[in-house]
């Protein structure tokens, strides 16, 4: 079974897939917050569950949820502001599908490479890519020089490579389709002392036996989409959930 939150974010695949990678132009809106789904590039602002291949319940290295410096579990605006600089905070969707995004792009105007944070529900998630649809919002993006066409994840996860170098560092992937690899990941992980001690204290009510059944595991969901044109990546999804 799919986790909730890993379920409704699946539908954007198959959007995705079918977004023209055509170049630029378009509308921008200049206005915070958007109004509208124009951010094609999300896994978050789609609520439609998909069902797609096997869950695979394995660990992942976690210089794979790493980039720029940032842990994708550990997400924070200020923190990214602190490693990119200041940038417009975007908020799009209401419920399943609200979403928090602040995006920073290349200094390169001809091919510029984008990168992008955003924090939902219960999921936080980063996407590089190039050769972007349009959107409204891009106009808010921020030029770093951070960012460049070889930023890649600490684990070497970077645009321009093959599904075959993508396979190298994550694995055989939970579906592979033309153009395209899809990784949906289940990790358990122990809790910390840390954070049982403050669980301990937002929950008196329960037995012992009770708490450290509740708490002293928890599940993290992880969502990897790559998508290929001309045997190069061109977009980088990873999503992850912490579910108790």
């Amino acid at each position: 079974m799919v986790s909730r939150r890993a379920a409704a974010v699946l539908g954007i695949i198959l959007i995705l897939q079918s977004a023209p990678m055509d170049g630029f132009g378009g509308q921008a809106s200049s206005a915070v917050p958007q109004k509208d789904d124009s951010d094609w590039w999300s896994m978050t602002r789609s609520a439609e569950t998909t069902e797609i291949g096997r869950i695979q319940h394995r660990e992942t290295a976690s210089a794979n949820l790493r980039i720029v410096g940032i842990n994708l579990l550990d997400i924070n605006f200020v923190g990214i502001h602190k490693e990119l600089g200041q940038s417009p905070i975007v908020e799009r969707g209401d419920a399943s599908a609200w979403r928090k995004q602040v995006c920073y792009t290349s200094s390169s105007t001809e091919r510029p490479t984008y990168l992008v944070f955003e924090q939902g529900e219960v999921n936080s998630s980063f996407y590089l890519f190039s050769k972007p649809t349009p959107w409204n919002g891009r106009d808010l993006c921020t030029r770093s020089k951070r960012i460049s066409e070889g930023v890649e994840t600490a684990s070497g996860l970077h645009l321009g490579q093959t599904p075959e170098d993508v396979v190298r560092i994550l694995g055989q992937p939970s579906e592979s389709k033309p153009g395209q690899l899809l990784y949906l990941i289940e990790m358990k992980r122990n809790t910390t002392p840390e954070a049982l001690a403050r669980a301990r204290k937002q929950h008196p009510e329960l037995s012992e036996q009770q708490f450290h059944d509740d708490y002293d595991t928890y599940e993290v969901t992880v969502l990897i989409c790559a998508l290929f044109a001309d045997s190069g990546m061109i977009y980088l999804g990873v999503s992850a959930a912490e579910i108790s």
